[in-house]
């Protein structure tokens, strides 16, 4: 995983980057240009989720499919087998958390480019990162730490008092990055890696409790229009 800190892989449907690592998660950006789509691949070993910021996908997995739009969010469960297509003109800008982090932990059934079956890309594939590359760090307390891309705000903020997340629009998107939400016996209800809507954690948050707090993500459209930039 070290190899990639701080490059670009570049890939037969387009790039992506690391923008944040700890010991629970990987986060990356990627960029799949028009008619561009990733192999049908599975992760048997950890769990995805998707943040399309801009432009229009399909997802499609062994028997079905299904179309993302900006911004929308997905989860896929550990050995589901699923591929990206970019369907609209300018590509389209995903964040991806992986859970925990290995990109090694890949298993491609099919590809379009001849990749199948066969490992993920090596160093010959990477280039040092740009400055038009974002990479996320942990804020100190009480900081909050905003980015801009693609007409979205990405928030970097911790809360050892869940109560004003409560406060907040229901179907607003939250990465969860560290803490999270247990049961009495302490079982993960949300743990890091998960994709959730504020909705959806404060109706768990009613029953679980959050005692390290959390450490989210939130991701926020500030612009109607939000292309792709290369």
């Amino acid at each position: 995983m070290s190899d990639y800190e701080g490059k670009i892989v570049k890939k037969p449907w387009g790039y992506e980057y690391l923008m944040y690592r700890s010991d629970r998660i990987g986060l990356w950006y990627l960029h799949i240009d028009q008619g561009a789509q990733t192999s049908l691949h599975c992760h048997p070993g950890k769990k995805t989720g998707y943040i399309l910021l801009a432009g229009e996908a399909q997802v499609s997995f062994l028997n079905d499919s299904m179309t993302l739009k900006a911004l929308s969010k997905l989860m896929i469960r550990e050995g589901l087998f699923h591929s990206t297509k970019a369907v609209s003109p300018e590509g389209v800008a995903v964040i991806e958390v992986e859970s925990p982090p290995d990109k090694e932990n890949l298993v491609r059934l099919d590809d379009a480019y001849g990749r199948k079956e066969k490992p993920y890309e090596g160093p010959e594939a990477a280039t040092p990162i740009t400055a038009q590359c974002v990479v996320l760090r942990d804020p100190s307390p009480g900081e909050r730490l905003t980015h801009t891309l693609h007409g979205t705000d990405l928030i970097q903020e911790t809360f050892g008092d869940i109560a004003p997340l409560f406060e907040r629009p229901p179907g607003e998107i939250i990465l969860v990055v560290g803490g999270g939400l247990v049961s009495r016996t302490n079982d993960p209800i949300v743990s890091p890696g998960d994709v959730v809507t504020i909705g959806t954690f404060k109706r768990l948050a009613e029953t679980f409790a959050a005692p390290a707090g959390v450490s989210l993500l939130t991701v926020r459209r500030n612009d109607p229009v939000s292309p792709v930039a290369g």
